[in-house]
This record gives structure tokens, sequence and C-alpha cells, in this order.
């Protein structure tokens, strides 16, 4: 197994700690952040930093950093602040290009709607515009601020409830689920990597019963090199260990095998998803 390089991040250089940080936690989903100042003015700045955090009521967060280089707060950070309100608009591959010209660090006055090309969706219950061409719009009112550091790159925590959500018609699928291929949702990663999410979509149902878990399997079977840990977790998702079925079709395929060779049959078949005839071969192996 390979060593881990060791950080403290009290001795590292600023930046060497923000990219450490964008490079362990990705990818970050991106929402565009559209506000309105005192006077008016609105503006939209992406974040990576921003996730959901609760679903009754419904909760989402955005992190304003304070500017790297000056200290000073961002014209969102501000807006929010004073006005109580803010859009998040999801990121579609589409979009990133326009995205990306949001991110420079436009005066307040400046409208990067305008700037990128991107147009105003109107909002139903909150004054500040949602983007058009985004897939999913919310609506937030602000709730809590929770200040990190008052320091260069220091973080905001700006917490807001979502009071409509924005969702269009071609992101559904037919059995009226938002389909992840049709959204189309970008991702942030460390440096100027990005991720696309359709590219790489894979399905993995939550547990519906309690697992037997890989405490349970046997020994012979958790310290064989044929099996990885995520084959391991596989084969510890049954509620319980199967009974043994005599399964003509394996008997006459394995039975005659070495133990070692039954178990390199048995990763192969857990991998390819066959988790239960995977179960008889250790039968067959004689190692349950």
């Amino acid at each position: 197994m390979a060593k881990f390089r060791e950080y403290n991040p009290k001795e590292l250089e600023l930046k060497e700690k923000h990219h450490l940080l964008l490079s362990s936690v990705a990818p970050r989903p991106i929402g565009f952040t559209a506000s309105k100042s005192k006077d008016g003015h609105v503006n939209l700045a992406p974040f990576s930093f921003h996730n959901a955090f609760s679903s009754n009521p419904p909760m989402v967060g955005i992190s304003p950093a304070f500017s790297g280089r000056t200290g000073e707060a961002k014209n969102t950070l501000t807006n929010i602040l004073d006005t109580k309100e803010f859009t998040l608009s999801v990121v579609s591959f589409n979009m990133v290009e326009q995205m990306n010209i949001c991110a420079a660090e436009y005066p307040s006055d400046v409208d990067e709607f305008e700037k990128s090309g991107l147009t105003h969706h109107p909002s139903k219950v909150i004054s500040v515009p949602g983007v058009a061409e985004s897939p999913l719009i919310m609506e937030c009112q602000f709730t809590e601020h929770i200040q990190f550091s008052d320091q260069p790159a220091g973080g905001n925590l700006l917490l807001g409830e979502i009071v409509y959500f924005h969702a269009k018609e071609d992101v559904f699928d037919e059995s009226g689920k938002i389909d992840p291929h049709k959204v189309d949702q970008v991702a942030r990663m460390g440096y100027d990597w990005y991720s696309r999410a359709k590219e790489g979509l894979f399905e993995l149902s939550a547990p519906r019963f309690i697992p037997i878990g890989v405490d349970n399997l046997p020994q012979l079977v958790r310290d064989h090199p044929s099996f990885t840990g995520k084959l391991l977790a596989r084969l510890a998702s049954v509620e319980k260990i199967p009974e043994q079925d005599v399964i003509e079709d394996l008997n006459e395929t394995y039975s005659r095998l070495s133990a070692e060779d039954m178990l390199k049959i048995c990763a192969v078949l857990v991998e390819e998803g066959k988790v239960l005839e995977a179960w008889q071969v250790l039968y067959l192996a004689e190692i349950i």
C-alpha cells in the first residue's frame, strides 16, 4: 500500500492549503448564485462551496470567502447579508464557459448576466432572478450566517431556505423523475479540473435491510487477495448468509477445482454481480 504524504495545515501557505482542500473534497457541484445589492444591482457568481443541508424545511448553503488577495468581502456575501435573498441555479455542461466568465471579480455595479450572455428567469417569491439557461433553479431566503475567519480566504457559511423550485420540463423522464443525464450537471475538482456528472453515472441503491457486514464473512475470504474492499462489501450486502442450494451447473463447472481456484471464481462472480452464485461456490469450496 502506498505511503501518505503528511501535512500540517498550520505550516502550509494559503495556496497549498487551498489546493489540498479542493482536491480532497471533490467533485463539488456548482451553484450559480444570483444576489442583489441594496442599490438593486444584480450579481451572479458560481460557488462550488455549496450544498444541501435539510429537506424539511429545504435548506441550502453557500460559502463565499473573503478575497484571498485583499481580505475584503465579495459582492455575494455583502448582497445576501443586506437583502436576505438569493437564487441557486444548477450549472449544466453547456453553461460552463459562461459560468467561467462570472468567476472573475467584477465591480459590484457590473451585471454578470450581461457579461456572460446569460438571461434572467423571474422568481415567484423573491426579487432576485435565476439563470434561465439552468435546468433547475432554487429561490432562497437567507436564514443564518456563520463566519469562520476574518482573514483573507476566510470562509462564511450562508444558509437559506428554499421557498420556490423551478425545474425545466425537459429534464424529467417518462416516470416523472428528474433524469441526471438530462440535467448534465458539472462539478469542480482540484486546480482547473471539472467533472461532467453524466459521463460517470452509476446506480447504487441504499440498503433496504441490515446487511451482514464484512466482519461476518469467512476469514479465508476476507484475507484472500482476489477480494478488494468493494467485492467484500458486495458479498456482505446480503441480509443473511444464503442457504446452501444445489445448482447443477455450478457443481459441474466448479466442483473439481481446488478451494483456491474456487475463491478466485467467487471473486469474479461477485464482480459480475452474481452474489448469490458466489455464495454457493463458497459452499462448494467447503469454506462455509
